[in-house]
């Protein structure tokens, strides 16, 4: 698609290109490690630019994006250092924390590449973010990135790229885009909507974990959960899903609700927060992509029938949010009573990930994540499932399903947005007026999801009368 009809590639989303980003900056800060180093510059096509690496080649510097061609095919390594007897080391950099079987494939290729247009490669790297990097002072590259030998791993992966790239140029060149073959690859690939719009929303690849069964499904020209027959081997989640589907009515285990709402002790405090991660820390005593809260929203109900009364806090993002964020929300939540969240150990995560660099708070972390109730139990054992959530679980998804209330109307309506939207805020050139109006859409979103919380427990509550 990109070879032969680019115009009909989707746009990269938001989240999609903070991700290309956080590899942009891992990426200068490993070329800092070789202050000797010369940038290639290819701003103005590729010829000048093969011509500029071939010039930079005989200085036997580091060399950053030098690129090679060799028959069809053209790479461009991160970082090239001269190794002994004129040979080069090839290091390609990554934003993940770990060497992962594409960054080895990306290498293979690389080197493969090279060594055609006639550079001899001694050995092979990645270099990646150290997960246990925990930030003290001044970031340290040397700490923060890793460089880790692949030479051996990519061996037999080079043997098999010339194969691959005649693979490829085969499909290249056909005149008619070959037919997309459904694989798990598909859902997290920017042509899914382009490959399998046709499928109807409520389809056989959203039953509850079962893909191959959804396939299986799709080759005998069944495409929707409501016409799988019966008869047709199903897991218990399975078979209640398929239910709702036929009968388009809910599946209520009242008796199984009862006991989760028995464990609620006034006053309940329900509770929802939302966090940013990075790969380069910004704050001391911080880890690689470790969840920082940059806000919580709270409503407190004191008794059944008094109203539920708010309180939230957003960071204003210069500087460490955690110490205020754990002093506010130590205030806020009492010493007794239920605290209720959705999908509750990422509350608790956070927390304690917070305590073990703010240990004065481990004590207080404790005594909270005792109080904590998951609010996802019954929606995770489908002792409510109604056919509206499409095989999905999640508070976006229940919500509307249960209570018809929606996210629709907010300009921020879910947490990788919030995330992006307070790191814009936080570490970008948003005017005045855009910091507020982004505070006002964050907290308009945080608050939809503690209050939205407060509605489906008294939902439950009415089903269970």
């Amino acid at each position: 698609m990109y070879q032969n009809k680019r115009e009909e590639l989707p746009d990269v989303d938001e989240a999609t290109q903070a991700v290309f980003e956080q590899g942009h900056l891992v990426g200068d800060i490993a070329k800092s490690l070789y202050p000797d180093g010369i940038e290639i510059d290819w701003n103005d096509g590729q010829e000048s630019g093969l011509a500029r690496t071939r010039e930079y080649l005989c200085s036997r510097r580091p060399l950053f994006e030098a690129g090679f061609v060799h028959g069809a095919t053209h790479a461009r390594a991160d970082i090239l250092v001269p190794a002994p007897r004129g040979r080069w080391s090839l290091i390609e950099v990554k934003s993940a924390g770990e060497v992962k079987d594409e960054h080895l494939e990306d290498v293979a290729f690389q080197k493969h590449v090279y060594e055609g247009a006639g550079v001899r490669i001694s050995d092979c790297a990645v270099m990646h973010v150290n997960m246990q990097y925990e930030r003290r002072g001044r970031l340290e590259p040397a700490r923060l990135l890793l460089r880790e030998d692949v030479t051996e791993q990519i061996r037999p992966l080079v043997k098999e790229v010339p194969l691959e790239v005649e693979r490829m140029l085969a499909v290249i060149a056909k005149r008619k885009c070959p037919e997309p073959a459904m694989t798990r690859a598909c859902a997290g690939c920017c042509l899914y909507g382009n490959c399998w719009s046709w499928l109807p929303e409520r389809n056989v690849l959203c039953l509850f974990g079962g893909f191959e069964k959804g396939i299986e499904l799709m080759d005998q020209g069944i495409l929707r959960i409501a016409d799988i027959p019966a008869g047709y081997p199903l897991t218990e989640r399975q078979r209640i899903q398929v239910a709702c589907e036929k009968s388009g009515r809910p599946h209520i285990d009242a008796e199984r609700l009862r006991a989760f709402l028995s464990r609620l002790r006034y006053p309940l405090y329900f509770l929802d927060f939302e966090t940013f991660n990075v790969a380069v820390p910004p704050y001391d005593r911080l880890r690689p992509y470790e969840n920082i809260p940059f806000q919580y929203s709270l409503h407190v109900v004191l008794s059944p029938q008094k109203p539920a009364r708010h309180d939230s806090w957003l960071s204003d993002g210069t500087t460490d949010p955690r110490p205020e964020f754990l002093r506010k929300l130590r205030s806020a939540l009492g010493t007794r009573g239920s605290i209720v969240a959705y999908n509750a150990s990422f509350e608790m995560n956070i927390l304690k990930d917070c305590a073990d660099h703010f240990p004065h708070f481990s004590g207080w972390v404790e005594s909270v994540c005792a109080r904590m109730v998951d609010l996802y139990t019954p929606f995770r054992n489908l002792h409510y499932y109604h056919p509206g959530q499409n095989g999905r679980r999640s508070l976006k998804d229940v919500l509307p399903a249960l209570t018809r209330r929606t996210y629709k109307h907010l300009a921020i309506a879910d947490g990788t947005t919030a995330s992006l939207r307070f790191r814009e805020m936080a570490f970008g050139n948003m005017s005045e007026a855009e910091k507020s109006r982004t505070r006002r859409d964050l907290e308009a979103y945080c608050r939809r999801d503690s209050e939205g919380m407060i509605a489906i427990v008294g939902a439950l509550e009415r089903l269970c009368r």
